[in-house]
């Protein structure tokens, strides 16, 4: 057992669980690949893709079933340049953000009908970079824009918008991050050539952003964060490698939770103590990697019919769906 963790753990566990096992299924389409993955809080899971190649199709989508049959779901044309970024769901519904060539994209993700529509992205973006959905129809996204990112929210799933709040933040810096909470506390992180990553939080919705600690140097990254009450887990990248880390009071502090050998490439959570990484073993042989975190143990998942690196993970209360460019696959942490 020691022998496997050491796959992933910097050093083995002293618990011995049950290794995962998870068998992949071929993407519906293969013409188009996957580029991302949402589950709502009701565990209805969609992965959808887009290519700019000017041939039909332009994208692609599938949901799973509460049967776990994953299904065929018509996605709207994407343009040129077009990519979707991030996505965050509700319990019965999801919102994906991204960009195209006219600047912002959104699309809605309705569960009970199992229909994506376009919906129209605030003006004077070029992208939406994150969005964190924490209540029905109720979601807060950061915007790119010339003059910095913007923070906005909806009650509406995206059909209407705040006025934009701007953060005290360098112009150049991008968002890596965004979680928010019915109560209204949110953070957010961003990377900063000049200041590494910085942490950023609101109590009120957005209306006033109070910026943390500065985070140890080692940092290069900080995403993938899952906040509830004041506690919170990422995923942030080191010089010496990937590590989950958690804060019990809302970015003033910061401390490792496990350690992770490989390119780490996306992490989700169905709790603050159950959660999924994934991405390859290593970028010489790209070997797919895939391993559940319970309590800061991690577990190394053999992988059936999984031909390439998983790009994305994203969890719903109970299951977690991921992906490859032409794989979906399904499991519980």
């Amino acid at each position: 057992m020691c022998s496997l963790a050491a796959l992933v753990l910097a050093s083995c566990a002293t618990v011995t669980v049950a290794r995962p096992h998870v068998t992949g299924l071929p993407a519906i389409s293969i013409s188009v690949p996957l580029s991302n993955v949402a589950c709502t809080t009701d565990n209805s899971c969609v992965a959808l893709g887009t290519s700019n190649l000017d041939v039909s199709p332009t994208s692609v989508g599938e949901y799973r079933a509460a049967s776990g049959r994953w299904t065929e779901l018509a996605a709207p044309d994407a343009g040129p340049s077009t990519y979707i970024q991030s996505s965050s769901c509700w319990n019965d519904g999801c919102l994906f953000g991204g960009a195209q060539a006219s600047g912002g994209l959104l699309w809605r993700y309705d569960a009970g009908t199992h229909t994506i529509t376009a919906v129209t992205a605030p003006t004077g973006a070029s992208g939406i970079a994150a969005i964190s959905c924490y209540a029905s129809m109720t979601c807060a996204i950061v915007e790119s824009t010339t003059s910095g990112p913007q923070f906005l929210t909806s009650v509406d799933g995206g059909e209407t918008w705040s006025t934009p709040d701007g953060f005290d933040f360098p112009p150049h810096g991008s968002v890596t991050a965004l979680s928010c909470q019915s109560d209204l506390r949110c953070m957010a992180s961003f990377l900063s050539a000049s200041h590494g990553i910085e942490v950023f939080v609101s109590t009120d919705g957005g209306t006033l952003w109070n910026e943390r600690p500065p985070t140890p140097d080692t940092w290069s990254v900080l995403t993938s964060l899952n906040c509830s009450g004041k506690k919170c887990v990422g995923l942030t990248k080191r010089f010496t490698g990937w590590q989950i880390v958690r804060t019990d009071n809302f970015g003033t502090s910061w401390s490792r939770v496990s350690s992770l050998v490989g390119s780490i490439s996306t992490f989700a959570c169905t709790s603050l103590d159950r959660c999924v990484v994934a991405g390859m073993t290593n970028l010489q042989s790209s070997v797919p990697l895939l391993a559940t975190v319970t309590s800061g143990a991690v577990r190394v998942a053999k992988l059936k019919y999984v031909p390439s690196p998983i790009s994305e993970v994203a969890c719903g209360s109970r299951i977690c769906a991921a992906i490859g460019v032409t794989t979906v696959m399904t499991l519980r942490p």
